[in-house]
């Protein structure tokens, strides 16, 4: 990829990763402002963390699975 692109791709992540963190903040304040029941409470954050590590992780193999199919014939000259 040329490096326009990547830097495309990165302040698109970027500005994408800010508003999702802006937008939880704001979910937890107003959470936290009004009463609520713990349990729902604890079961709505537990829903947000598994789905960032779900995120996270798929992203993670992805990559780590494209690094393994470039094979040895495939970098020589």
């Amino acid at each position: 990829m040329s490096i326009g692109r990547m830097m495309g791709l990165y302040l698109l992540g970027g500005g994408i990763i800010i508003l999702a963190i802006y937008g939880l903040y704001e979910m937890l304040r107003i959470m936290l402002s009004t009463p609520i029941n713990p349990i729902i409470f604890i079961a709505i954050v537990a829903i947000i963390l598994g789905a960032i590590v779900l995120l996270i992780s798929t992203a993670a193999e992805r990559k780590k699975e494209d690094l393994k199919e470039i094979k040895k014939e495939d970098l020589k000259p």
